[in-house]
């Protein structure tokens, strides 16, 4: 994994005693969501979560190779129908929990164009930024963004790859790349300038949750699983940036 970030929230109710604790695989981008998610569902069950961060395609791949985690919330639908397909899910096939939004995003004033042509096509951009393909799916929205536009050349020219969205939001946030495909969810957490990105130019982002075997036994786990669909958890997905299923 390019990213481990390991976190515990602990709530407690007034004189009550944790009723268990729940992993929870998040894809990068959801991950600043996730905290806040986390940190009330424990406020409110008294629970503790313990978050790893990573890309969609390699926790899956840890998924499909046992890894204990309890619930797996991805930023695509396509690897949790797999993980059910393969009989890796507790029931059914998982179901969305958020819908997600790219956009082309620069720290600094006066790199963006008018569009996302001219923003890419200039003279004097040395790199943009993307996620890989083959493990984000914010990185196959950008994929398709450029071909769509037939910029499909400009990533053997131009782009820098980071493993997951996060690390590529990195290369922009340092200076590394001077603007970059990101998620909508990450630029409005920090502010700065972007470019809102047609959405017909790229696969709907439906993010999927599943309940893991691991969870088996595990009413904490059960219990985060449903709170991710309840009034709370959709509050803090609208102030984030992301759609929310119907």
């Amino acid at each position: 994994m390019k990213t481990v970030i390991p976190t515990l929230f602990a709530g407690l109710f007034s004189g009550a005693v944790l009723a268990g604790e729940v992993t929870v695989a998040v894809a990068s981008n959801f991950l600043p969501a996730m905290q806040e998610i986390g940190a009330r569902f424990s406020r409110e069950t008294g629970h503790t979560l313990r978050i790893v961060n990573g890309s969609t395609g390699t926790l899956f791949a840890q998924i499909s190779k046992g890894a204990p985690y309890d619930v797996f919330l991805s930023a695509d639908m396509a690897r949790v129908t797999k993980l059910a397909e393969a009989g890796k899910l507790l029931e059914g096939a998982g179901k969305p929990y958020a819908l997600g939004a790219l956009v082309l995003y620069a720290r600094d004033k006066g790199v963006l164009a008018d569009d996302i042509p001219s923003s890419l096509l200039r003279d004097d951009l040395r790199h943009f930024a993307m996620a890989d393909p083959a493990t984000a799916p914010y990185g196959l929205a950008a994929s398709q963004v450029l071909q769509s536009l037939d910029l499909g050349d400009l990533v053997a020219q131009k782009a820098v790859i980071g493993a997951n969205i996060g690390q590529t939001f990195g290369f922009v946030k340092t200076g590394n790349a001077e603007t970059g495909f990101v998620a909508l969810s990450q630029v409005m957490a920090v502010g700065g300038e972007w470019l809102d990105i047609p959405p017909e130019t790229y696969a709907p982002i439906v993010q999927g949750a599943g309940l893991l075997l691991h969870a088996k036994g595990n009413e904490a786990a059960r219990e985060f699983y449903d709170y991710l669909s309840g009034d709370a958890a959709r509050v803090v997905l609208v102030k984030a940036g992301y759609g929310v299923p119907e």
